[in-house]
């Protein structure tokens, strides 16, 4: 019976439909050597490379957001509608849009770091929003987004 019951869990696992829009986010607050989770020490290093002196280090710090799309028609351009707000600038939305060519799959690399991260504080809500030409695709947001 547990047998029967672990296969028809793993059809079930297996079977779920990918995501089309997929949000990955990571902040870099603290520039000294991680201890601890190897995933956030090497996420990190990866991060601060090449950055030399403590300057340097320092404009790394801020939010960074990884955006992945798959499964789209690959007809159409794909435009990507990031808005979020920052610590320091109250309700303020702000907008950030990027463009990539007509593809089935792609991804967008955004960071909010050096001067901005400085000056406006760490990211508190975003919406991610994904358009294939003028069609909307998906949307993902954080929990503090209302």
């Amino acid at each position: 019976m547990r047998v029967f019951l672990a296969v028809l869990a793993f059809v079930f696992v297996s079977c779920s439909a990918p995501e089309t829009l997929r949000v990955r986010q990571f902040h870099l607050r603290d520039t000294k050597a991680a201890k601890g989770d190897l995933f956030i020490r090497a996420e990190m290093n990866r991060r601060l490379y090449g950055a030399v002196s403590e300057e340097e280090r320092k404009l790394r710090r801020g939010n960074y957001y990884h955006l992945r799309w798959r499964g789209l028609s690959g007809e159409q351009p794909v435009r990507v509608v990031f808005e979020y707000r920052q610590a320091r600038t109250g309700a303020t939305v702000r907008k950030l849009e990027k463009v990539s060519p007509a593809s089935k799959k792609g991804d967008q690399e955004l960071q909010f770091t050096g001067k901005e991260y400085e000056n406006n504080g760490r990211v508190l809500a975003w919406r991610a929003t994904l358009y294939e030409g003028k069609n909307l695709v998906a949307k993902k947001q954080s929990y503090l987004w209302d």
